[in-house]
Parts: structure tokens; C-alpha cells; sequence
């Protein structure tokens, strides 16, 4: 394989796939990317086994081939140096296959392994097609992405249910503690395909595609789903993500819909009163009490040192006063993620979960699970 490149074009598509490299590997193959120069085009994959990151450019191709290289050391050389280099690539012509990287004055032997030890994906049987705008898919995983769970026992619940429905497709995480909840009605279902289906995505996957998507394009992307696969195509860049094979929880159990008291607050000030509140609250269980008066609502903290912090905060209540407690981080993450000026903070009992959501949009909820103290 012999090519030239310019540094700024390799970089771009070298960080395309970065994120799908494993940092440390048994299988050192995995630490690698594949170049593979062919019918004009360069292509760039890689891979954990678990998701696969391919991207591509149109490139004529002194010699076609195939390589794989150590995915961070290449990027580290072509981020070193400069923007403007025209680069050469080239393992054609040594006997112990080494990548020599050359500019105008600089050279690099980057030892490889063939392109045959590589591990593609084999082909997917597409079962389900949903075409969705690629703003509204980034905002539906960052609006939930936060509430997934991270190398929990129950592992179906280390990623994200896309929860598919001819009334649209829901997003839904959940940690056991709190659950994060989107709807966008906005998409396009297969007509013979229209039932109910339900796919979780694992968490490196919901992440990395995250990464990759633009919140700014309202262009439509495809997500082409298969019994144990999901793929998305945007621009140069294809996401292909292996499923987790479980049942998620049955989430609309989990979200109450009748509630004693709706409480319409200032966002901004609640988020400002927590935190402040939270400076002196326990490091290991960041719990907070709020209690809740006639148009009063207290906020306290405590910690094993004793140190106390109180603040009050005008609401319009005239309920019975009752005391609940929370993880104000929980509580913080759900604020932090609704956009409006206001929000609605519903609540039942001290023992029930409580719900917070943006009264102007009702597509995206949060529930927060209440902790003793």
C-alpha cells in the first residue's frame, strides 16, 4: 500500500474511528486500526469487538493494499504535526512491513500486523429501517445518556432501551436509583414493520455515537436495525453497535402519573440553592432533606463532621408538611438537563419517587428516587 494524504484529512478520519480502539488489549490486533486502500477510496476501521467505527475518503492510490497500525500512536504522529503536511504512507517497500509515515522532513516506522488478523463484522440482516433528523437523536441520547448504569450486576441496564413504537421512539435510561425518559414522535417507521420494538444499546455505544453526531444538522439519518446489531450512517462515518440481549425493565411502571403536589419553580435557582446546599452534604452519599411548609420549602445538608447547611426557598404550597431526602447529585443531573426557564418538581409521599420535567416540553422526563437520611 503506498498513498499520499494530507495530515489535516488523515487526522479527521483517524479520530472518526478512535473511539471504538481499545486502549489496552489481550488481542493487540484491537489496539490497531485497518487502513485498506481500494477502487480509489481509503478506508479507516475500528473496532472493540463490540462496536465498529468505519469512516472513508476518495483517494487514488499509488499501490492498493491493506495494514493495521497502533491506533493512538498514529494519531498522536499526525496530530504533532503540522496542519499542512502532505503526508506519504507507505508499506510497499520494506521487508518487516513497518508503516513509514514521511513528510517534508520528518519519518516514522510504526510497526503492524496484517490486515487479515483484523476482525470485520460479518455482514447484517437489516430487520428494521427508522429515519429520524440527527439533531433529534443526538438531543434524545444526551438527554437520557446520564441516568444509564456503569458496570452494573444487572448488565441490560448498562445501556440504553430505543423503545420503538408507531407513536414514535422513546429513549429510556435507568440506574435503579433515577430514570430519564425522551419521546420524539418525529420519525419515520417501516409500515410493514410497525409493531413494537425494543433494542438496548450498550453504554460504549450510546457514548460513541453521541460523539459522532451534530446537534446543529437537521439533516435525516437511517438506523438500520437487525436482531443483534444497530447501524448508523452519518456523513463519511459508519456506527455499527452489537446489542445487549436481556429484557429491560418495564420503565413505564416505573413513572408515576398522578401526584399530590405539582410545584412550578424557577430552574436556575433551584440548581443554584442545591448546589450551594450540597457543599457540606455527606462525599459518600450526597444526601439532601427537603422539607416542605406552607409556601416554604428547607433545604439541608449534613455531614459526618457535623457541619450543617440550611436554605429557604419560596414555593406556593399549601399541603400537609412532610420531609423527603435525595442524592442531590441525582437530583442536580435531572435539573441540569431540562432547558426551560421553569420546571415542575411533582411529588406524593416521603417514600415515592418524584418527577421533574420542563412544563413547555413533556417529551422529556425525569424520575428521582427518594433515600432515607
Amino acid at each position: 500500500m503506498k498513498i499520499a494524504i494530507s495530515r489535516e484529512i488523515l487526522f479527521k478520519l483517524i479520530s472518526n474511528v478512535i473511539g471504538a480502539v481499545e486502549k489496552r488489549s489481550t488481542n493487540q490486533v484491537l489496539e490497531n486500526i485497518l487502513l485498506q486502500a481500494k477502487n480509489g477510496r481509503l478506508t479507516l476501521v475500528g473496532t472493540d469487538l463490540e462496536i465498529e467505527l468505519s469512516t472513508q475518503v476518495e483517494l487514488d492510490a499509488e499501490e492498493d493494499g491493506g495494514i493495521t497500525v497502533p491506533a493512538r500512536k498514529f494519531l498522536d504522529i499526525c496530530k504533532a504535526l503540522p496542519s499542512d503536511t502532505l503526508l506519504s504512507l507507505d508499506v510497499s517497500n520494506n521487508q518487516n512491513q513497518r508503516l513509514i509515515i514521511q513528510g517534508v522532513r520528518s519519518r516514522f516506522e510504526l510497526a503492524t500486523l496484517p490486515a487479515e488478523e483484523f476482525p470485520l463484522l460479518d455482514q447484517i440482516d437489516i430487520d428494521e429501517e427508522v429515519q429520524i433528523a440527527e439533531k433529534d437523536l443526538k438531543y434524545a441520547l444526551d438527554a437520557t445518556a446520564f441516568s444509564m448504569a456503569n458496570q452494573d450486576v444487572r448488565y441490560y441496564l448498562n445501556g440504553m432501551l430505543f423503545d420503538l413504537t408507531e407513536d414514535g421512539l422513546a429513549t429510556v435510561s435507568t440506574d435503579g436509583h433515577r430514570l430519564a425518559y425522551h419521546k420524539n414522535p418525529n420519525i419515520s417507521v417501516n409500515a410493514e414493520n410497525g409493531n413494537r420494538q425494543q433494542i438496548i444499546l450498550p453504554r460504549k455505544g450510546v457514548l460513541e455515537l453521541s460523539r459522532l453526531l451534530d446537534r446543529t444538522r437537521d439533516l435525516p439519518i437511517t438506523l438500520q436495525i437487525s436482531r443483534n446489531h444497530i447501524r448508523v450512517q452519518t456523513d463519511n462515518v459508519c456506527f455499527t453497535s452489537k446489542l445487549i440481549d436481556g429484557r429491560y425493565p418495564d420503565y413505564k411502571g416505573a413513572m408515576p402519573v398522578n401526584f399530590a403536589t405539582e410545584l412550578t419553580l424557577d430552574r436556575q435557582q433551584l440548581r443554584d440553592t442545591l448546589q450551594r446546599v450540597s457543599i457540606l452534604s455527606n462525599e459518600k452519599f450526597k444526601g439532601i432533606k427537603l422539607t416542605f411548609n406552607r409556601n416554604l420549602m428547607v433545604i439541608e445538608s449534613n455531614n459526618p463532621e457535623q457541619e450543617t447547611a440550611v436554605e429557604e426557598f419560596d414555593i406556593n404550597y399549601n399541603g400537609d408538611d412532610f420531609e423527603i431526602g435525595f442524592n442531590v447529585t441525582y437530583l442536580l443531573e435531572a435539573i441540569n438537563h431540562l432547558k426551560g426557564d421553569t420546571m415542575m418538581l411533582c411529588l406524593n409521599t416521603p417514600e415515592s419517587s418524584v418527577l421533574a420535567y420542563d412544563p413547555d416540553d413533556g417529551s422529556t422526563r425525569y424520575i428521582v428516587m427518594p433515600i432515607k437520611l
